[in-house]
C-alpha cells in the first residue's frame, strides 16, 4: 500500500481510529440488540477488508454484504464472523450461499426449496436464513400475503432454520414519518403470522443508521448501520444527536500552477474564463476518481488551510481549481477534495450536496484506482 501511495498522489485516508471511536458510540446507543456493521460496496468505499478487520478487533461479530462476491472477498481475507447477504441471490448461488457460510435474506419463497438442498447436499441442518419482508419500501421482500406460503416451505426445509426476520424502512431519516409507522404495524403484524404458524424468529431487525438513533422502537434486537458507521448522518438530526468522525479523507496533490492573464478560458468548453490574471492549479483526480464532473460548479478543496474553487470542466483524470487567492501556493501541496485542512473542514455531505447526489454515492465512487490508505 505504501508503494501505491508514491505512485499515486490521489489517495483516500481511512482513519481506522474514527472508525473504532464510531462504532462504539453506535454499540452504545444500541443497548442490547446486536450490532450488524454494513460492509457491502467495499465498505461504502473505504476498504472492506480493513474495515471488517478492525471492526473486529472491536468484537464485531455480524457483517452485511450485499452480493456472494464481497462475501468471498471477506471470507478469503479470513474474515470468520457471521456474514449476512443482503443484496439478493438467484437459485442457481445457493451452494455457494452455504459452502461460504453466509445468512441469506430470503426474499422470495421460491428460493427456499433450492437452500433446502444446498444445505442437505452440504450436511449442514439448522442453517440459518432471515425472511425479508416487504412492509412497503417495494424492494426485495416477501409480500405479507405470501407469508402462509413461505411457512409452508419451511417446513418442507428441514436443514434450514428461520433465525431472523426483517424489513427495510423507506423514510427511516424523519424520525416523524407515518410512513415508518405504518411499516412498522406491517412487520409487527407479520412477525404475528409467522409465530401462529409455528415459526420464532429469535432475530427481528429493522434499522439502519438513522432509525438506529432516531427512533428506538426500530432497535429490536439488531440494528444495521452503515453510513454512521463511516462517520456521517445520513440526516441533520442524527449529527444533533450523536457525535460522529468521518473516517475518509479524500486528497491529492498540485501537480501543475500555471498563471493566466484574465480572459483565459479553462478546460473543455472553457465554460470558465478568468476574470483576472489567474493561478491555476492542476490536479491529478477527475471523475473516474470519483470526483464529479458536477463540481465544477461551486466545488471548493483546501490548499495550506485555504479554500480554492474548482474551475472550469471536471476532466477524467484532471481537475483544475483557482489558487490565486492562496499565498505560496506550488507544485506538490496537499489537496483535500474532501477532509480537514487546518482549522478548514469540508465535509462529504457538502461536496454531495454540489454535486446534486448524496453523500453514499460519493463514497462508493471513489474510483478503485484510488489507494485507500488505513490509519491506524
Amino acid at each position: 500500500m505504501a508503494g501505491s501511495e508514491i505512485e499515486r498522489p490521489t489517495v483516500a485516508e481511512i482513519d481506522l481510529g474514527a472508525l473504532r471511536h464510531n462504532y462504539r458510540a453506535l454499540r452504545a446507543l444500541a443497548g442490547t440488540a446486536e450490532l450488524m456493521a454494513i460492509v457491502k460496496a467495499d465498505a461504502y468505499g473505504h476498504g472492506a477488508i480493513a474495515v471488517a478487520r478492525a471492526l473486529a478487533e472491536e468484537r464485531c461479530t455480524h457483517f452485511g454484504v450485499a452480493t456472494i462476491d464481497e462475501a468471498r472477498e471477506l471470507r478469503s481475507s479470513g474474515l470468520r464472523g457471521r456474514l449476512y447477504l443482503l443484496g439478493g441471490f438467484f437459485a442457481r448461488h445457493a451452494g455457494a450461499i452455504v459452502a461460504l457460510d453466509l445468512t441469506p435474506f430470503v426474499f422470495d419463497v421460491e428460493l427456499i426449496a433450492p437452500l433446502e438442498t444446498a444445505a442437505k447436499s452440504a450436511g449442514r441442518r439448522d442453517f440459518p436464513i432471515h425472511l425479508k419482508i416487504d412492509t412497503g419500501a417495494t424492494r426485495l421482500g416477501v409480500m405479507p400475503p405470501e407469508l402462509e406460503t413461505a411457512a409452508r416451505h419451511l417446513r418442507q426445509a428441514p436443514s434450514l432454520k428461520l433465525e431472523g426476520a426483517c424489513t427495510l424502512l423507506a423514510n427511516a431519516g424523519d424520525p416523524a414519518s407515518p410512513i415508518t409507522d405504518a411499516q412498522l404495524k406491517v412487520f409487527e403484524a407479520a412477525l404475528k403470522t409467522l409465530r401462529a404458524a409455528g415459526f420464532e424468529p429469535s432475530i427481528a431487525h429493522v434499522a439502519n443508521s438513522a432509525a438506529l438513533v432516531l427512533r428506538e422502537d426500530c432497535r429490536y434486537n439488531m440494528v444495521r448501520p452503515g453510513l454512521a458507521l463511516y462517520g456521517l448522518p445520513p440526516v441533520s438530526a442524527v449529527r444533533e444527536k450523536l457525535a460522529l468522525v468521518p473516517i475518509m479523507t479524500l486528497k491529492t496533490r498540485v501537480m501543475q500552477v500555471k498563471r493566466v492573464s484574465a480572459g483565459s478560458g479553462v478546460s473543455y468548453g472553457h465554460t470558465f474564463i478568468a476574470p483576472r490574471e489567474s493561478l491555476i492549479g492542476i490536479l491529478p483526480v477527475g471523475y473516474a476518481d470519483g470526483y464529479r464532473r458536477g463540481l465544477q460548479h461551486g466545488g471548493e478543496v483546501l490548499v495550506r488551510g485555504h479554500r480554492a474553487p474548482v474551475v472550469g470542466a471536471v476532466c477524467m483524470d484532471l481537475t483544475m481549481v483557482d489558487l490565486t487567492d492562496v499565498p505560496g501556493a506550488a507544485v506538490g501541496d496537499e489537496v483535500i477534495l474532501w477532509g480537514r485542512s487546518g482549522d478548514e473542514t469540508i465535509s462529504v455531505n457538502d461536496v454531495a450536496r454540489i454535486a446534486q447526489t448524496i453523500s453514499y454515492e460519493m463514497l462508493c465512487t471513489v474510483g478503485r484506482r484510488v489507494p485507500r490508505i488505513a490509519r491506524s
